[in-house]
């Protein structure tokens, strides 16, 4: 069960890191292309460069969530929510963004969260269970 929902949760940060990806590109690009780049055009650019970088990390993580791993589970954990809390508080509170085209993102975000959290509390439990185990087998 375990595997599978690491893997599932890996799949969807995957996912949302893709997603990242190729939306900040092509707005950086537009940016570019359009010349636009004076200090509000270039802090935008910035922002969207730095999407990029986190996408490219949210990726590289993604594969080691899929092995469910205990570093990357909680580096990813901190660093994809506070992107995703930080744009749901951000642009779709104040309105500059439509809620239905939103949705994507976090809710990538959130299927990544509940699965590799499954996945690593189940992981944890097993390893209590198999210490006990032993603790029982000594003692008996």
């Amino acid at each position: 069960m375990n595997n599978l929902a690491a893997r599932v949760g890996a799949t969807a940060y995957a996912l949302w890191s893709l997603l990242h990806i190729a939306l900040e590109a092509s707005r950086l690009s537009e940016r570019a292309s359009a010349s636009l780049l004076a200090e509000g055009a270039g802090r935008l650019a910035q922002g969207h460069w730095t999407l990029i970088y986190l996408g490219v990390f949210g990726l590289i993580l993604s594969f080691y969530n899929w092995k469910n791993n205990r570093t990357a589970y909680w580096i990813t954990l901190f660093v994809v929510s506070a992107q995703d809390i930080g744009f749901l508080f951000f642009p779709v509170l104040y309105g500059g963004t439509g809620l239905p085209g939103t949705a994507v993102g976090p809710g990538l975000w959130l299927t990544g969260l509940v699965f590799t959290s499954i996945a690593y509390v189940s992981r944890r439990a097993a390893a209590v269970r198999r210490v006990l185990f032993q603790i029982g087998t000594l003692t008996s």
